[in-house]
């Protein structure tokens, strides 16, 4: 059974993150990915093979069952959508710094404690 992956931002260190996943064959399936740029989102869709493309995290966590997401958002937002989809059920590698203070690093990791989730 494949893992199901989304990515949030779909940047310069998103496309590493989308390769290494599509070097993984059929243990990996390219659900969603996101990006406030819609257009860019779309591309990298297309480029990487994403079947589902949104606009924000919210939505795509919501309409979609994944395993793993990769968070290559903006630093200041690494924390936001890491919680998110700690919520939505998902195992997270969120890019680095993890968080913008300490506070938000701790708020991560009780989440992921909280939902029984890396």
């Amino acid at each position: 059974m494949a893992i199901k992956i989304g990515i949030i931002g779909t940047g310069g260190i998103a496309n590493f993150h989308a390769r290494n996943y599509k070097e993984q064959g059929q243990r990996v399936e390219l659900v969603a990915c996101c990006d406030l740029d819609i257009n860019k989102a779309k591309k990298f869709a297309e480029t990487y093979g994403f079947k589902n493309v949104y606009d924000n995290c919210y939505d795509m966590l919501k309409e979609n069952e994944l395993d793993a997401v990769s968070v290559c958002t903006w630093n200041s937002a690494h924390a936001e959508c890491t919680i998110a989809a700690l919520n939505a059920g998902c195992h997270v590698f969120c890019e680095k710094p993890m968080a913008m203070n300490k506070e938000e690093a701790i708020l991560m990791k009780e989440t992921a404690e909280k939902n029984n989730k890396l």
